[in-house]
């Protein structure tokens, strides 16, 4: 059984400090959980995580873009338009 749904997880728009409490908070716990993940492989297999660590790079560089983009938009006291589409796929 192949099965596509899609969830609009975030739509609409936001003063910048609302965007960027949404989105960290979205981030934050994807880099949580990649903590977690490689803390456990180290646990119990001694060795990190691969994948995990590699994500955690790049969701640390996204994060560090994202502090910086909705800084200027606070600075510049603009709205942020956010549209947050996720895919799920249930594949055989």
């Amino acid at each position: 059984m192949n099965k596509t749904e899609t969830v609009n997880l975030i739509k609409g728009t936001f003063a910048p400090e609302e965007a960027q409490e949404i989105l960290l908070e979205l981030l934050n716990g994807k880099i949580n959980f990649h903590n977690r993940k490689n803390w456990s492989s180290k646990e119990r297999f001694g060795e990190p995580d691969i994948l995990s660590e590699q994500k955690l790079e790049y969701l640390e560089e996204a994060r560090k873009n994202l502090k910086t983009l909705l800084a200027e938009a606070i600075k510049q006291q603009k709205s942020v338009t956010i549209n947050s589409i996720i895919e799920l796929k249930i594949e055989d």
